[in-house]
Order: C-alpha cells, then structure tokens, then sequence
C-alpha cells in the first residue's frame, strides 16, 4: 500500500509563506526535517527533527490576540496581532506601506494598568500583514514586554 497525498494549494501556499520568513539557516533545517520525513515517514521523526531546530530570536514570538492601535503615515488603524515579541509584531492588515516607514502602536495586555505606547518601523509586508519591528524602547520596557509575553504564553495574565 502506498501513501497517497492530497494536493492541497492552499496549505502548500500556507507552509510557504511561514517558511519564506525565516532565516536561511531555518530554511535549511526545515528542508533537512523534509528530507528526513520523505525518507523515513514517521512522525515521531519528523517531531525529533522540528525539535531541533532552535528559534534563533533574542525574544521568541508568542501567537496572541492582541488588539492595537496603529498609526501608520497619516492613518490610524485599528488591527489584530497574529504574533508579538519583546522585538516586533506581525499585524494583520490590507494596507501596504513602504518599508522602512515609521508607526506607532498602542496597545494593552491584560493585568497592565497602562497601555503600551511604541514606536516601530515597517519590516516587511505580506498578503497577511505588515511585521513591524519595534524602536525606540529602553532596556526596561523591552524586558517587561518580554516577561509579560512569556506568561501570557503559558496561560497566565
């Protein structure tokens, strides 16, 4: 019997897109885990391969919800992360800045009295969204977004 496999487009466009934003050093892990699969078809091998593959990121992102404010030239939008580090965000949205083109973002975290209030540049622009990579922000601010990002990821406010 030979495994057959749906030609699904859609998630084939889906894993692209994913893998087109990692570093090159990534890329080849994730070929290297492909390639791994194909030869051997197990998950448990593929999981072993995915594990080992270390996120090269000073802060890691967490996939959350957040709702935020963002300026962006003379517009403010109002969006939706679909991931946030201590570093930068991923904001879904249609509109398609230059980059290098400087926002600014508000947002809240849950348990926080105050909003956040950063500045950012435009790092890169998908059919999902815009990654914008956070500056401006002082040792203390970073490390506390960081902190609160981490407990958020592990289900805690």
């Amino acid at each position: 019997m030979t495994d057959s496999f749906p030609e699904d487009k859609t998630l084939l466009d889906k894993i692209i897109s994913e893998i087109r934003f990692l570093t090159e050093d990534l890329q080849k892990d994730v070929l290297a885990c492909i390639n791994n699969i194909k030869e051997s078809r197990s998950y448990p091998d593929l999981l072993a391969c995915i594990n080992n593959i270390k996120e090269p990121r000073t802060y890691p992102r967490v996939n959350k919800f957040i709702e935020m404010d963002v300026l962006i030239g003379d517009k403010v939008i109002q969006s939706n992360s679909r991931n946030m580090s201590a570093s930068g965000v991923f904001i879904k949205s249609r509109m398609t800045p230059d980059i290098g083109t400087s926002v600014k973002i508000v947002f809240s975290l849950p348990g926080q009295a105050k909003p956040f209030k950063l500045n950012g540049t435009v790092a890169r622009i998908d059919s999902d969204g815009i990654g914008i990579c956070f500056s401006e922000m002082t040792p203390y601010v970073r490390n506390h977004l960081d902190n609160l990002l981490k407990r958020m990821s592990m289900g805690r406010s």
